[in-house]
C-alpha cells in the first residue's frame, strides 16, 4: 500500500480521509502499486468533466504489478491522477482533458 501511496502522490494525485461535499465519487475496481493508477470499470462522463474526483478503492485490492491483473481487465480505463498536458514550451495545465484534482478514499 505504501508504493501505491507514493506513485499516486508522484502522478499527482491524493489520498482523502473523507470524501469531500461536491466532487464527483467513482468506484475503483483495484490499484496498481508499480504506478499508483486505478482501474475504473463502471465510469461516465462526470469522471472526465468534473474538476474534482474521489476514486473510493478497498485498499484489500491492491496488487503489486500491472501484470497481476490482466486477467481481470476487460472495458475500463486506468487513472493515476489528475489530468495533465504540455506544449512544447513546457507549459503544464492540469484539469484539460479531466479532473484537476484526483483523490483516493480508502475502504
Amino acid at each position: 500500500m505504501n508504493e501505491f501511496i507514493k506513485n499516486l502522490k508522484l502522478a499527482g494525485g491524493e489520498i482523502l480521509e473523507k470524501i469531500p461535499k461536491g466532487w464527483h465519487q467513482v468506484t475503483a475496481e483495484f490499484g496498481i502499486s508499480e504506478n499508483g493508477s486505478v482501474y475504473i470499470k463502471e465510469y461516465n462522463k462526470e469522471l472526465f468533466l468534473s474538476e474534482f474526483v474521489v476514486v473510493i478503492l478497498d485498499k484489500n485490492k491492491i496488487y503489486d504489478r500491472m501484470t497481476d491483473v490482466m486477467d481481470q481487465v476487460e472495458t475500463g480505463i486506468f487513472v493515476s491522477g489528475p489530468s495533465k498536458t504540455a506544449d512544447v514550451e513546457s507549459f503544464l495545465v492540469l484539469g484539460a482533458h479531466g479532473p484537476m484534482r484526483l483523490g483516493v478514499y480508502f475502504v
